[in-house]
């Protein structure tokens, strides 16, 4: 009997080489093009600009087939957001023409102002999967405008669209989108980015479509099985050749955004068992009663996700196409308490969860550096500035906004000194240029570059963050969540540690305030500037550190001061010695040295001459 694709109920059929080439490339294609029309006709510059979206196909089940390259909080929670929508619809209530808009935390967003848009694919009648578009709308209703950083729960931080449908058998519903526009406080925006992604997820369906009208709905789909089949196997191939064992690495949060002085934990235990890996956050803090939680579906399994294919299947190291999809998703085992940051209760708030994201992913990097020195950088910014100003324009009548991403860095790596002024690891998007910002916001640009001051030096120096100094030409409001200002990015195998942010309102002026990093409607007025600078990366490798190619692989070994320790003993004593320093230095981590036995013929006590035993 032959094996059915799951949800389909259509035989698996077997695929040549070359066809599965062809269509593992045209589904990538599908999805970067989805991604391309999105930020193409998008209104936002937090889209159009920024690219702070996502795009790509999801099957019956919720497993995501491809994705666009774009920003990993998008594409690596698409899939879980179908899985939200498939709670609340049954496939045969769903029909051609429908469009669903979706953004509940809890049911697979990875927070309420990433708007998903759903359109199901259809092919002579039958649902086949779905065409998915993410993006992060100017604003969503938030009790302040654009960010929301101290929302006590999901209620307060902005509407909530719980797969609901925008589109019913293609005829759209009039009072749903006017009841979605009455309610945000940038509607001609958010309208017309709406309407760029159905075009988007539309263009998805059409060019998915015709690739099925070409290959065949078996050919297509049993070519989706075998690159989950190929993803999954090269992972777990990757994961195999770390050697196995438990490995830790934690880090700090400022605050939550409301108890300034308490400081949260972020704890990853990461344990390699053969070619399988677990990433446990036992130890890190407890949800908090702001809007700084991280949705488990969306945000802690995307992020988690995310960095095993740049630790493990890097392109710069295979040289080959390995496609992003669900078969990443089976070799990784992830474990987050119910109640901790991580996984928090509804109906925790969770608006403002990058940072967490971002050191998440930084930690789990860092635990792995002893056994993979080449794959992995030294402390990265792990952080995100974003920023919200924003004010009312009365001769208008209606809000300005402007989001913005500020750039942090990466950490030193094998053989390379860091990237400047990036956007460090889940985060991936792209700045907003000066000329964008002053043409359509009251708003100037007075001072936008790296920032030297603060240098972390190694065998390969931290990345440069950046400095950015926007004064208001009228009076608005700022809302931040930021991080790291408290804790800097770490250098490892003896590379000095990165720089940490700040924020300061009115740096030039005789009376400076240093801000914190999160904030909720700090009111600025007209001449007051708004100074950002964003964390250093740390440094990789002390000076004393030496750079080998084994193999054709290249690795790191730092040169440490040894002490060597030589003790000649009787014969019975050597075992038991052995085993009591082996069991009283160990520390499971490499550097802890070497035990050499070898036998000594003779000994003489130069003052008495005395030979052998008798001479010790």
């Amino acid at each position: 009997m032959s094996k059915m694709i799951e949800g389909l109920h259509i035989p698996r059929v077997e695929v040549d080489p070359v066809t599965l080439q062809v269509l593992g490339g045209s589904f990538k294609m599908i999805a970067q093009e989805m991604g391309m029309v999105l930020y193409r006709m998008s209104y936002s510059s937090i889209i159009r600009e920024s690219e702070d979206i996502g795009a790509g196909i999801v099957d019956t089940v919720g497993r995501q087939l491809c994705e666009s390259e774009s920003t990993p909080m998008h594409v690596g929670s698409i899939g879980g957001n179908v899985k939200g929508i498939l709670t609340r619809w049954k496939l045969e209530d769903i029909h051609e023409g429908d469009i669903f808009i979706h953004n509940h935390p809890y049911y697979g967003t990875s927070h309420s102002p990433d708007i998903h848009i759903c359109l199901p694919i259809f092919y002579h009648g039958r649902l086949i999967s779905f065409s998915c578009v993410q993006a992060h709308l100017l604003d969503n209703g938030s009790h302040t405008a654009g960010m929301d950083v101290d929302a006590r729960d999901v209620y307060a931080e902005t509407r909530i669209y719980y797969a609901l449908k925008l589109y019913e058998k293609g005829k759209r519903n009039d009072q749903l989108w006017q009841m979605i526009l009455d309610n945000v406080r940038t509607p001609s925006m958010n309208e017309n980015d709406l309407k760029a992604m159905i075009a988007s997820a539309r263009h998805g369906i059409k060019r998915f479509t015709e690739l099925i009208d070409k290959y065949s709905l078996e050919t297509v789909f049993s070519a989706i099985e075998d690159w989950m089949d190929y993803s999954e196997r090269m992972l777990r191939n990757a994961i195999k050749r770390v050697p196995d064992g438990t490995y830790y690495a934690e880090g700090w949060l400022d605050n939550d955004g409301k108890h300034l002085d308490k400081m949260l934990k972020v704890c990853t235990t990461t344990t390699i068992k053969n070619d399988t890996i677990t990433i446990d956050l036992t130890g890190s803090a407890d949800e908090v009663y702001t809007a700084f939680n991280a949705s488990f579906e969306g945000t802690t399994k995307t992020s988690i996700n995310y960095i095993m294919h740049a630790l493990f299947l890097d392109d710069d190291v295979y040289h080959q196409y390995i496609p992003q999809n669900d078969g990443m998703a089976r070799p990784v085992t992830i474990i987050a308490p119910k109640g901790c940051i991580f996984n928090p209760n509804f109906p925790r708030a969770t608006f403002s969860r990058f940072n967490q994201a971002n050191l998440l992913a930084d930690c789990v990097m860092r635990s792995l550096a002893d056994v993979m020195p080449d794959r992995v950088s030294a402390g990265t910014s792990a952080h995100i500035h974003f920023v919200s100003y924003n004010g009312f324009n009365r001769n208008k009548g209606e809000y300005w906004v402007y989001l913005e991403v500020d750039e942090g860095s990466y950490g030193g790596r094998c053989g390379k000194d860091a990237i400047d002024s990036c956007d460090a690891l889940v985060a991936n998007t792209r700045n907003v240029p000066i000329e964008e910002i002053e043409w359509h916001y009251p708003l100037r640009v007075e001072r936008y570059e790296l920032n030297p001051e603060q240098v972390a030096p190694g065998k390969w120096r931290g990345g440069l963050g950046i400095v950015r100094e926007t004064r208001f030409l009228q009076d608005g409001t700022v809302t931040c969540e930021g991080d790291r200002h408290k804790e800097a990015p770490k250098g490892i195998f003896g590379g000095a540690d990165g720089a940490s942010a700040s924020m300061t309102k009115n740096p030039d002026s005789t009376n400076p305030i240093s801000l914190e990093s999160k904030l909720s409607d700090e009111e600025f007025a007209a001449g007051d500037v708004l100074q950002i600078r964003t964390p250093c990366g740390g440094g990789y490798g002390s000076e004393t550190s030496e750079q080998y190619i084994y193999h054709g692989e290249q690795f790191f070994e730092q040169i440490f001061s040894k002490t060597k320790v030589e003790v000649i003993v009787k014969d019975e004593l050597v075992d038991p010695i052995i085993n009591l320093v082996v069991t009283r230095i160990s520390t499971g981590k490499i550097g802890d040295g070497r035990i050499f036995v070898y036998n000594v013929e003779d000994a003489v006590r130069v003052r008495t001459g005395e030979r052998g035993i008798s001479s010790l």
